[in-house]
């Protein structure tokens, strides 16, 4: 390479046979090319470069100093220069070009990325078709696959990374078809709301049910072992009675702790993406979008016992409008809150959502709602507690016990239960001695 230049130096293209002839004549001058090399100040390797006629480019410093010497005469230099330019804004635009045509082959790469529709085949999505153009993305420039090869029911891909100055192989293997089957569509519910960052696909939620269902649907879909990490506050202690494989620990003022479970599989987060930036057509298409809304409640719903009703959370724009129009035509739709999607059709849910829920409190709660049975958040034993040893009391004695400024919702609650019943004015709570809790 030639001396690099610390300045935006003013550059002189000339032929580089001129330029070879000029530095043959200073091997001349001064009796061999090491010498010469070191009365301009450049490296001995860079000499022989000009020398050879590798570089067509000198910076002004050098041809001032060449001419001190008096070999060449400035005239020849002049005679000889095919274009002067400023280093930095040469550089610049080289770079401004290359990235301007790598942009155009991304761009059209992505334009050949098939539509949703073209990868739905007989209740699967074709991913080999989707992959085939997709990686067109990721497979040019410092970054290329050893070798894709299709074996038995999954393609695999093997990749080379560079950390830390060590070499490291990856094999990757990913299904050719993905069934449409209910496993997909929950988890699917389920990674919308809870999704894991980076190349990582998986979801973040805490309940060991959904966690087991996660990590053996992924080992499923990707032929990888599953990973468990735990982030939890510096504070905490750890919980004992759970695995996973290492702990994170994170600065954080509420206690409590979440789950990762993942595998690292940049591609299949992509195709997931994918999905999710197609999600009103996968909705439309698919024949029971009520399983998709039962994942997507056990990572972001809730069971609002106090008003009886079912609830979606969700906050983002560009999936609220989506949320709206499929859960208006699966009747679970009353209203959009700014902040939650609720419903107050009791038989739709059980019917349609509960069936598929495996999160184990919110299943408990809809059953409270739907079937009326079920086993009592703590809050309304506390309650009950105080109403069995003191038969009589009123909302207002409750609510002073309780240090709370109310309690009439949770009471209604107990009541359409039958666990208590009310009577005279004002009104007075009693315990329904059959009833057990």
């Amino acid at each position: 390479m030639p001396i690099k230049n610390y300045k935006n130096d003013l550059m002189f293209k000339l032929d580089p046979k001129f330029i070879g002839k000029i530095f043959s004549k200073l091997t001349l001058k001064f009796g061999n090319s090491e010498k010469a090399s070191k009365f301009l100040k450049v490296p001995y390797s860079s000499f022989r470069g000009y020398k050879n006629g590798y570089f067509s480019s000198l910076p002004e410093h050098l041809i001032k100093k060449i001419l001190s010497t008096k070999i060449i005469s400035k005239k020849e230099i002049n005679k000889n220069t095919i274009l002067t330019y400023y280093r930095d804004d040469y550089n610049k635009k080289i770079l401004k070009n290359g990235r301007d045509i790598r942009h155009k082959k991304l761009k059209k790469w992505k334009q050949e990325i098939p539509n949703l529709n073209a990868i739905l085949k007989n209740s699967s999505l074709d991913f080999e078709k989707w992959f085939l153009s997709y990686q067109k993305l990721i497979n040019f420039g410092a970054r290329k696959f050893n070798y894709i090869k299709k074996k038995k029911n999954f393609i695999e891909v093997s990749y080379i990374t560079y950390s830390n100055k060590t070499k490291k192989e990856f094999v990757l293997k990913f299904p050719i078809k993905i069934m449409l089957n209910n496993d997909f569509l929950y988890f699917f519910g389920l990674w919308i709301g809870d999704k894991t960052g980076g190349g990582r696909l998986g979801i973040m939620n805490k309940e060991e049910e959904i966690l087991s269902f996660v990590k053996k649907y992924l080992k499923k879909l990707t032929n990888q072992n599953p990973i468990t990490v735990l982030y939890i506050a510096k504070t905490e202690k750890l919980p004992r009675d759970r695995r996973f494989n290492y702990v994170v620990r994170i600065k954080h003022k509420r206690k409590g702790y979440a789950f990762s479970v993942h595998v690292t599989n940049g591609i299949l987060v992509s195709f997931f993406k994918y999905l999710e930036e197609n999600l009103n057509e996968f909705l439309n298409t698919i024949e029971n979008p009520n399983i998709f809304f039962a994942g997507l409640f056990d990572a972001e719903g809730n069971v609002f016992l106090e008003d009886s009703c079912f609830r979606w959370s969700c906050k983002n724009d560009s999936l609220t409008e989506i949320f709206r129009m499929h859960l208006k035509k699966l009747d679970l739709f009353k209203r959009y809150d700014g902040s939650n999607f609720v419903t107050y059709n009791k038989n739709k849910f059980r019917d349609q959502i509960l069936p598929y829920m495996l999160h184990v409190k919110k299943v408990n709660n809809a059953n409270l709602v739907c079937f009326g049975k079920g086993k009592l958040e703590k809050r309304f034993k506390n309650i009950l507690n105080i109403i069995k040893q003191n038969q009589g009391v009123t909302n207002n004695e409750l609510a002073k016990a309780l240090k709370k400024k109310k309690v009439y919702a949770q009471v209604r609650v107990l009541e359409k239960l039958g666990y208590v019943h009310s009577k005279n004015y004002p009104k007075q709570i009693f315990i329904n001695k059959k009833i057990l809790y």
